[in-house]
């Protein structure tokens, strides 16, 4: 059974959701693991991770006219590249959290297999 913060939180017929939030306690933080099988695609197997990012003008010891210059820098990146990247850390809090990270991911995975040869038989 998953323990130590992360939770099964939806079961269907084609995928299977888990909830594993962040150490740091913020639910903006949270990461939603998402199992599922295609019948378009007989043996094979998706993992969909959901994760809200986010970009801040505000970071760091900047004053309102830096602030501005991040705001229009990243506005014209959007505009003539189509696109930015950021990255986001997720914290885990100790090795109980690891192992409950790890548990379900194999047990996501044995669950969708169970169902993809349940349904090919």
């Amino acid at each position: 059974m998953i323990s130590n913060k992360v939770m099964k939180t939806e079961e269907f017929d084609d995928s299977i959701y888990y909830r594993l939030p962040c150490s740091c306690g913020s639910d903006d933080h949270d990461v939603t693991l998402e199992f599922e099988h295609d019948k378009k695609f007989p043996g094979m197997l998706f993992l969909n991770m959901y994760k809200d990012l986010s970009w801040s003008s505000y970071w760091g010891d900047v004053n309102i006219f830096q602030i501005i210059w991040r705001r229009i820098k990243i506005s014209l990146r959007i505009l003539f590249v189509g696109y930015i990247e950021v990255q986001e850390s997720f914290i885990f809090k100790g090795e109980d959290h690891i192992d409950a990270f790890i548990e379900a991911l194999h047990e996501g995975k044995l669950l969708m297999q169970n169902k993809t040869k349940g349904k090919n038989k």
